[in-house]
């Protein structure tokens, strides 16, 4: 018996620590500093892609960006940029849209949860920080890190 319980908290260890890592893409302000400095070095790579259309994710977060901006959905919440991301010659990108919160049950009639929002970011090398800020209150809902070609994996209010 003891055999499984030591054999059980090692495969619980290992789980935690795996699902630890891989469990957001949210990033934190230290990790905001750093990819900038990172970022700047990498603007200086003159053969830099900037079609930026496709599929954009990592946890928490899905993002498919069109010619026209992009819909983006995430846990309990999505939203919709309504200008075309154009990336400047450093990356950075700074377009309006709107966010809109969801709620676990049906909609009610009437109901806009619909709020005018503000996506800034920076692309290098198939990566994009995401930061999505409610222009109303000035209202920071996330900074996202996403992958270019990857889904994202969101999980909906119930």
């Amino acid at each position: 018996m003891n055999q499984y319980n030591s054999l059980s908290i090692l495969l619980s260890l290992t789980l935690v620590i795996f699902l630890w890592q891989n469990s957001s893409c949210r990033s934190s302000n230290a990790n905001v500093g750093n990819n900038t400095a990172m970022n700047a070095h990498s603007a200086s790579n003159s053969n830099q892609s900037r079609d930026v259309r496709g599929m954009w994710g990592c946890m928490h977060i899905s993002m498919e960006v069109t010619d026209a901006g992009a819909e983006i959905d995430y846990d309990c919440a999505h939203g919709r940029i309504t200008e075309k991301i154009v990336p400047d010659g450093n990356g950075n990108f700074s377009v309006k849209g709107v966010h809109v919160k969801e709620r676990p049950g049906p909609v009610r009639e009437g109901e806009d949860n619909e709020r005018p929002a503000s996506y800034r970011g920076t692309i290098h090398d198939g990566t994009m920080t995401l930061t999505v800020t409610l222009t109303e209150k000035n209202e920071t809902v996330g900074t996202f890190t996403l992958t270019h070609g990857k889904g994202g994996r969101v999980f909906k209010c119930k």
